[in-house]
């Protein structure tokens, strides 16, 4: 049994950006863990903050029994304005440090939005302060598609518990079909980059900890390039077009 990660920025992140993979480690019986950094309070064009903090966070429990999620919480810090404070990162790094995952998935630093872009130097901070070894980190896309990518895990089997995730954020969904736009990207994925020749995939830029050196270069320097990489968008995964 795989214990699974994920540092979600907003309510509805999780399922969009790595919910088939998700169901995938359920099924595996893997248990899986979310934080929601913010409560998305800003993402609604009709309820106050409070109000749809309240409805997010509701939304984000029925989600979770949908993929097989074992445990969230939520911290609150504030929609729009999340940094990579170092309270931030050392938090972050003690919830890996307690929770001892396998692997880490949350959003990659080219995203459009300024909050995932920080869950990603959160998540790369923390690991740079913890000793190793380190979780298997994977970072998925949600509002812009992975330009490189390491990983593509086949979901055709779990895109029915994915697309009901993403719609268990009705207040989300009535602002935009995210539930369409994911199957989209997802059938995409699945119809271009999938090996195994499933109909749906989602991609990810994996940083997996070098087990061995490599054309003179320690391991420890191998797996700093990619961490450096993957924070500042130039990360070393490969298109297989």
């Amino acid at each position: 049994m795989a214990r699974i990660l994920v540092l979600s920025p907003h309510p509805d992140d999780e399922a969009i950006g790595c919910g088939g993979t998700l169901a995938s480690h359920a099924a595996a019986g893997d248990d899986i863990h979310v934080i929601y950094l913010t409560s998305g309070e800003r993402g609604s064009r009709v309820l106050k903050p409070r109000e749809a903090a309240y409805l997010r966070e509701k939304e984000a429990e029925a989600a979770a029994g949908v993929l097989g999620v074992a445990g969230i919480e939520f911290w609150r810090e504030p929609e729009g304005a999340l940094m990579a404070s170092a309270s931030l990162v050392r938090r972050v790094g003690d919830a890996i440090r307690i929770f001892a995952p396998d692997y880490l998935y949350t959003t990659h630093i080219a995203e459009s939005h300024s909050d995932h872009r920080a869950a990603t130097r959160m998540a790369i901070g923390a690991l740079r302060g913890l000793p190793r070894p380190w979780p298997v980190m994977r970072l998925f896309e949600v509002w812009t598609p992975l330009q490189r990518y390491d990983f593509v895990q086949d979901i055709s089997r779990h895109m029915g518990p994915k697309i009901l995730a993403v719609r268990c954020y009705a207040s989300q969904c009535a602002n935009l079909r995210y539930d369409e736009a994911a199957a989209a990207l997802n059938r995409y994925r699945g119809a271009m980059h999938n090996e195994g020749g499933g109909e749906y995939a989602e991609a990810f830029l994996e940083i997996r900890e070098a087990a061995e050196k490599s054309s003179g270069v320690a391991a420890s320097q191998l797996l700093e390039r990619r961490l450096a990489g993957a924070e500042h968008g130039a990360g070393p995964g490969v298109c297989k077009t």
